[in-house]
């Protein structure tokens, strides 16, 4: 067989190894959904009071809206234009009451949190199984002696090592970044050295 084809035939292998690796987890790990905790529903409305928002389980945010130069009087409203169509005006008119507690409510702001949570916790362990299962099959690969078999082996390893530490690395803190780089680092290093003296 020609290099060439050796080098297609490891570039292969490593490619479907991976996408069999990332399809096999997903497949008999199922990855959390979003509406499983929250539901499908509007997120955020403007129109209620924080009474409301906390009785529909949200967070009131009093937000930053832009406050008018001066406060209004009691017996006075704020208007702001909202449709014009043909000689109608529509107009939200508002006291300063109001415009003080102005906000929206956040439903989805407790269940998101218990999302992310899980998907932390999920992320995690998918990280822990592909970099386990690239690890092993570096090491099956270089065992191996067929060249291009031995290398699309040792490929799909690493590319399972970054798709595992891809799907954790952003609630990774930083020393675990560290610490992974340079674990990975020195197994390749070590296998590198030993294939070339090998």
């Amino acid at each position: 067989m020609s290099k060439f084809k050796h080098t297609l035939l490891a570039i292969a292998i490593a490619i479907v190894f991976v996408l069999f690796v990332g399809f096999g987890i997903s497949t008999f790990y199922k990855t959390p959904k979003y509406e499983d905790f929250c539901g499908e529903r509007e997120k955020f409305i403007d129109t209620v009071t924080e009474q409301k928002c906390d009785e529909v389980g949200g967070k009131w945010n009093s937000g930053d809206f832009a406050r008018p130069i001066a406060r209004i009087e009691s017996n006075q409203l704020l208007c702001t234009k909202t449709s014009e169509k043909d000689d109608a005006v529509t107009l939200n008119c508002q006291t300063q009451e109001e415009l003080d507690n102005r906000g929206y409510c956040d439903r989805d702001f407790y269940c998101r949190g218990e999302f992310d949570d899980v998907r932390e916790i999920y992320n995690r362990n998918v990280f822990i199984v592909a970099t386990g299962i690239g690890i092993i099959t570096l090491i099956v690969g270089f065992a191996l002696g067929m060249a291009s078999v031995s290398s699309g082996l040792m490929g799909g390893g690493i590319l399972a090592i970054i798709y595992g530490t891809i799907r954790y690395w952003s609630d990774l803190p930083d020393y675990g970044r560290f610490i992974i780089l340079g674990i990975t680092l020195i197994i390749l290093i070590w296998l590198g050295y030993k294939k070339i003296t090998k």
